[in-house]
């Protein structure tokens, strides 16, 4: 559970660092999430550390092709 409540704290502290919520709200939620120490720091340092990198292309790479779909067969019109 104690995991459950950092990775969250993490997750919302990244999404305010990247400019999602306007900023009183950002620093707010901040402040709040710093209550919640070291575990959740490094884990949001993380996150955006992380955000930043997928931002600027370095996962590009690693990323599976879209699955093709199949075609669609093609049927004869029907006689009216």
């Amino acid at each position: 559970m104690k995991f459950l409540v950092h990775a969250l704290g993490a997750w919302v502290t990244v999404e305010a660092a990247s400019g999602r919520y306007p900023r009183p709200l950002a620093i707010g939620l901040t402040m709040l999430v710093s209550r919640l120490g070291a575990p959740t720091a490094a884990l949001a340092m993380a996150g955006f550390a992380l955000k930043r990198l997928d931002e600027a292309g370095a996962f590009d790479g690693l990323r599976k092709p879209a699955r093709r779909t199949a075609r669609k067969l093609s049927r004869p019109a029907k006689p009216d």
